[in-house]
């Protein structure tokens, strides 16, 4: 960022509602910051250097019509892959999410464990465990009346 300054993960709290989230959503701006859509380029910057909030990002029509699109293009990639492209993909997220979960413990370090953690077996944790509702990684939620709000 120009000023040196980005938010940190308590300041997303408000649309994140949890640590994990916000820690999550922290990592997925940043990732957009520097990546090849310019639309979500300009809208993760502006979050990251504290230009507009994350509710404001994803309520403005450009900047959610750029996120949707986005998705429709991993999704239509997806229904396109084969049975063995589908398998690898699959191995590779499973080696995926273990080096995230690692990364996170060694974050967790010398903090209070979160007991919102889940145990193996039961639902994981990230934007997935969610279908359909819920804010930020949930692909739903709430959204003002009339459809968008304010810019």
């Amino acid at each position: 960022m120009p000023d040196g300054r980005e938010v940190d993960q308590a300041e997303l709290l408000d649309v994140a509602k949890d640590e994990d989230r916000a820690r999550s959503l922290l990592r997925a701006l940043r990732t957009l910051s520097t990546g090849p859509d310019p639309k979500l380029r300009e809208m993760a910057r502006g979050v990251l250097r504290g230009d507009l909030t994350a509710e404001q990002a994803f309520t403005d029509p450009e900047y959610t019509a750029a996120l949707f699109a986005g998705a429709a293009k991993v999704r239509r990639a997806g229904e396109q892959r084969s049975d063995a492209e589908a398998r690898e993909a699959g191995e590779r997220f499973g080696e995926w999410q273990q080096a995230r979960r690692t990364e996170d413990e060694g974050e967790d370090q010398g903090e209070d464990q979160d007991t919102s953690r889940t145990a193996p077996g039961q639902q994981p944790t990230g934007p997935w465990r969610h279908s359909g509702t819920g804010g930020v990684g949930g692909l739903g939620g709430s959204r003002p009346a009339g459809g968008f709000g304010p810019r």
